[in-house]
Formats: C-alpha cells, sequence, structure tokens
C-alpha cells in the first residue's frame, strides 16, 4: 500500500508576544525610569529644611545727604560735579547719630570732591575708587565706621 503523502507542515515557529503587549511593558517601564528619576531629583534639590537656609535679613536704613554741587580740579576747563548719595547703616539709631556729624560728613565729601578732575570720575573703575575714598573718609567721623555701604543716587560731571 502506498503511503498517502502527508501535507507539509510549516516548521514549528515559538509563538511570538503581541506587539500590544511589548508597546505597553516598555511603556510602563519608562515611565516608572522617568517619574523616578523626577522623584529622585525632586528630592534632591528641594527645601529639606527651610530654617537651615533662612538667614536673618538685617534691615538696612538708608540716610540720604543733600546734593553735592562741586567744582572739579580741571585746569584747562571749568567742570563741575552734582552728586547726590545714599548711606547704607544697620539702624535707625545709628542714622540718627550720623545726623549729629552731617557737618563733618559733608565737608570731609566737599574736600574731597573737590580735588578730583573730570578724567578721575569719568570711568567706572574711578566711580568705584570714588566709593572707597568717601568709605574712609566716612570711617573717620563719628558713627562713620558704621556705614556699610554708600549708593550713589545721582551722578552728573560736565
Amino acid at each position: 500500500m502506498a503511503k498517502k503523502p502527508e501535507p507539509e507542515k510549516a516548521p514549528e515557529t515559538p509563538a511570538k508576544p503581541k506587539k500590544g503587549k511589548l508597546k505597553i511593558i516598555l511603556l510602563a517601564v519608562a515611565l516608572l525610569v522617568l517619574g523616578g528619576g523626577g522623584a529622585l531629583a525632586y528630592l534632591i534639590l528641594a527645601d529639606d529644611n527651610p530654617e537651615e537656609k533662612k538667614t536673618k535679613h538685617v534691615e538696612s536704613h538708608y540716610m540720604s545727604l543733600e546734593p553735592f554741587l562741586i567744582n572739579l580740579a580741571d585746569q584747562d576747563v571749568r567742570r563741575y560735579l552734582k552728586l547726590k548719595l545714599e548711606l547704607e547703616v544697620p539702624s535707625e539709631k545709628v542714622a540718627k547719630e550720623l545726623e549729629k556729624s552731617l557737618p563733618r560728613i559733608r565737608d570731609a565729601c566737599i574736600l574731597l570732591l573737590s580735588n578730583k578732575t573730570y578724567h578721575d570720575l569719568s570711568s567706572t573703575d574711578g566711580k568705584m575708587k570714588l566709593k572707597q575714598e568717601i568709605l574712609q573718609r566716612l570711617a573717620e567721623v563719628p558713627a562713620g565706621q558704621k556705614v556699610s555701604n554708600l549708593y550713589f543716587t545721582e551722578f552728573v560731571a560736565q
């Protein structure tokens, strides 16, 4: 008897997972990684102890001086300087102490400023140097060493 030819079977291949399930699994893993990274970044960058980072904000007080109008020391041309200063002091009490020395403060500033030329004051470096010189002169006045900084609120040289 002749054997009947058997229909050819396709070679058995392992069952492939469905592509839809693979995408869902990859998406879930990606979300977990991103979520974990975000949480880690938040924990690292977050303000854990706000009390540690809070510094005592010292309230500064400002004392305005009347504007100065000064003849500069230029020889060839008449030049003028109009300058208004604000002094930064730690408290209102120090500002009141300085008010008692206001004539001395103005005198020291006028003597310093009247020896400057336009060239001395025209650059940023010249202005910064002038600030330091004024602070040094203020330190010689009673309670003047308590001035922490000064600001030019008006500065016109012509």
